[in-house]
């Protein structure tokens, strides 16, 4: 019995603890409010996951999760431009006539 106790106790101290991820949370909430509200709901949601995983000791789980933070709070960013840029070709193209139409 003894000697069980040793096996579990070595295991125990050969685990490595692997440090805390960057979850990006301050980044999803930017995203979330600057550029695109879609992604950056999900960027945060991925950011909040991280620590939760972490203390539980999935270590790589939240590693993905961080890792998905961060890509969707890049494609938040992406999006927002698109969308900006394809909003001001628009206003430059047509002009005001889109916004002050005749009823």
């Amino acid at each position: 019995m003894m000697e069980n106790n040793m096996e579990n106790v070595q295991t125990d101290v050969t685990e490595q603890v692997q440090p805390l991820p960057d979850n990006h949370m301050a980044l999803a909430i930017f995203t979330t409010v600057c550029c695109c509200l879609p992604f950056g709901i999900v960027a945060i949601v991925k950011a909040s996951q991280v620590n939760g995983l972490y203390m539980s000791k999935h270590y790589i789980a939240a590693q993905q999760a961080a890792d998905e933070a961060k890509k969707w709070s890049i494609i938040s960013i992406v999006a927002g431009l698109v969308i900006s840029v394809i909003y001001l070709i628009l206003f430059y193209l047509v002009g005001d006539s889109l916004i002050f139409m005749p009823i």
